[in-house]
């Protein structure tokens, strides 16, 4: 399959604080790649920097074969990103949002309605959209913003942390909608938290930690049980015994 993204030793420190610290990963045509990692791993980092709204220390970055630190306009053409928490104009309606972000994409008048229209009963937006942005809840905003992102239906959708917000219908929405994206040829690469959605979603997994590949996963060969054991061998974030807080008995730090 052809790569619709590739990085190639990315480094990027805030200061003292390195965020990657050599990361490489290849993700190909027609798959949902998902990061996954623990606060502070780098995963909102790596997709800012193919979003170009970072730019690394050093490395490479490559989205369907175009340098994006030489040609960052041709890139974004190509590209789609929807940060962890997107903002829309507060004084536009999510439809002349959508217009606004068809018009920039330079998509065709009549078929950018036809795709808004589709997009609003598909995300089940009917009543609100025409309400402005200023008035919508996390939730909302969050739908109108995955929309433009499939609006123009490009090689490459960069998505941090889609769940949050969404109620079950529009995450089962975004789940069939990336699955037919990348059925279509496209890629997805999407950041979360959360194993099982990952588990669920995804058709490899990238697991991050200290701005490091640490591993990476075929979905279809891991449970979660699996998932959860490698992610916590691999960053060192296994849970203490919670029940064991609760019970009778139980020592508390700091008292007695």
């Amino acid at each position: 399959m052809d790569s619709r993204l590739r990085l190639e030793s990315l480094v990027k420190s805030y200061g003292r604080k390195r965020a990657l610290d050599g990361l490489s990963l290849d993700v190909r045509s027609g798959e949902i790649f998902g990061l996954l990692g623990p606060n502070g791993a780098g995963k909102t980092t790596t997709l800012k920097i193919v979003a170009g709204l970072v730019i690394p220390d050093s490395g490479t970055v490559e989205v369907s074969g175009i340098d994006a630190m030489r040609h960052p306009d041709r890139a974004r053409e190509i590209s789609a990103f929807v940060p962890d928490q997107p903002t829309l104009y507060p004084k536009l309606t999510g439809r002349e949002f959508l217009r606004f972000i068809a018009r920039a994409r330079r998509l065709d008048p009549a078929s950018s309605e036809s795709r808004i229209g589709f997009c609003e009963e598909l995300f089940d937006m009917q009543g609100w959209l025409d309400a402005r942005a200023e008035s919508y809840s996390h939730g909302m905003t969050q739908r109108v913003a995955l929309s433009a992102a499939f609006l123009s239906k490009p090689d490459l959708y960069v998505i941090d942390e889609p769940m949050v917000g969404l109620d079950p219908a529009s995450a089962g929405t975004f789940h069939r909608m990336c699955r037919a994206a990348a059925d279509s040829g496209s890629a997805v690469v999407l950041s979360t938290h959360t194993l099982p959605i990952a588990l669920r979603i995804c058709d490899r997994i990238g697991i991050i930690n200290g701005g490091r590949l640490a591993s990476l996963v075929e979905t279809s060969s891991i449970g979660e049980e699996g998932l959860e054991k490698l992610f916590f061998e691999l960053t060192g974030t296994a849970p203490l015994d919670a029940a064991g807080y609760f019970a009778a008995g139980s020592p508390l730090p700091g008292i007695g």
